[in-house]
């Protein structure tokens, strides 16, 4: 929220957070920027203010559709500042420095977003030799108040996730007439073809693997491969809305044909972990402590976890979820490194992710979910169909 990024810059002291867009949009600007649909620029936040945008002004109009306050960048003499100084950085340094003198920027100034790391490097020098401290704290402020989403951002990630259960409904329907003929890279398409007609982008590419692959969390899968009956397909979902740019993720396992006894036990038990861990879930508590619970659980069953063996192949071989966004790995993290301090809070958009993997049994469950965190628990964004039955 953006209330929270005033209280971070308030708490470290920063007079304002520069956020640039060089050529590809990032997250952070993306944020701070509502979507502002601009090639270069600068979004500019000061404690208690609006971003404000500075822009070319050929992108003056897009600037102006966000409802953001903005300026052109040759308010602050641009050219002339680039025409005479000794080196881009030395330019930008200048120019960086007419813009916070601008907004009241006392001392301190914060960088966030992609950059080109060895230009800003040599800013940040050039802005400390003409007094500026330059914030080097190693957090990411803007991901930190990202983390709790506002209202319309939970509508729009529930948008993506009801056309993404549109997708893996497509998908089911095929597998349910399956035929000996067909592969994966068949249901890939599908998921493809499906995502660009629903108004979504192919991020990266969905998981779909079957078997051995699917005892591998993050195998694609062999799309020229057959599918099989009786052997698991995982289906791991993850796309954005082409125009606000949130991410949805959603898995389920399958299993065509006659299910195997062994198959069942499995997902039976991660089942039980995905519902232990779901309806446990409460703001205000850390979030390595459901990570913590669900390495219980599965150790319990006689299962090896990343807690008990950081390398192993099998089990419980990954973390049990993470925070989704305009990235699709975003805060809160649950991971149980001693360096995690983040809690679940009411807003956060969350996955619930438990699985279990043996590849050399031709053996890979998971279950995911996205849930928003609510004052008495979590509210999933997905509609449920957790069976092995396509």
């Amino acid at each position: 929220m953006l209330t929270d990024l005033d209280l971070l810059q308030r708490e470290r002291a920063i007079d304002a957070i520069i956020v640039p867009l060089h050529e590809a949009m990032h997250p952070a600007f993306r944020w701070l920027s509502r979507g502002a649909k601009i090639t270069r620029g600068y979004a500019i936040k000061t404690p208690g203010h609006e971003p404000v945008l500075i822009c070319y002004d050929m992108e003056r109009d897009e600037a102006a559709a966000t409802g953001l306050p903005f300026r052109s960048i040759h308010e602050f003499d641009y050219d002339a500042i680039f025409r005479s100084a000794a080196s881009p950085s030395d330019a930008y340094a200048q120019f960086f420095d007419a813009v916070l003198r601008e907004y009241g920027a006392e001392t301190t100034v914060a960088f966030y977003g992609s950059v080109p790391v060895h230009l800003y490097l040599g800013i940040a020098a050039a802005l400390t030799a003409r007094g500026w401290v330059v914030h080097r704290g190693g957090e990411d402020l803007i991901q930190l108040a990202r983390k709790r989403k506002d209202a319309w951002e939970i509508a729009a990630i529930r948008s993506v996730g009801e056309r993404t259960e549109e997708v893996v409904d497509s998908v089911r329907a095929a597998l349910r007439d399956w035929r000996p003929s067909m592969t994966l890279g068949d249901l890939k398409q599908i998921v493809t073809t499906e995502i660009t007609r629903l108004g979504m982008i192919e991020d990266h590419e969905t998981i779909l693997s079957q078997g051995r692959d699917a005892g591998v969390p993050h195998s694609r899968g062999d799309a020229g491969a057959r599918v099989v009956q009786s052997v698991p397909i995982v289906l791991d979902i993850f796309p954005a809305d082409r125009t606000s740019g949130y991410f949805f993720d959603l898995t389920r396992t399958f299993c065509a044909g006659p299910i195997p006894d062994e198959l069942r036990r499995i997902h039976g038990d991660v089942l039980a972990a995905f519902e232990l861990a779901r309806d446990a879930m409460r703001p205000g508590t850390p979030a390595s402590a459901y990570q913590a619970m669900v390495c219980d659980f599965f150790e319990k069953k006689g299962y090896e976890t990343t807690r008990t063996n950081p390398r192993t192949l099998n089990g419980y071989v990954h973390g049990l979820g993470h925070g989704v966004g305009l990235e699709i790995h975003e805060r809160p993290s649950f991971s149980l490194l001693p360096s995690n301090s983040d809690m679940i809070e009411t807003g956060d958009i969350v996955t619930i992710e438990p699985g279990l993997y043996f590849p050399d049994r031709n053996i890979g469950v998971r279950i995911e979910d996205t849930f928003v965190v609510r004052e008495n628990g979590v509210e999933s964004l997905c509609r449920g169909g957790y069976g092995l039955e396509p």
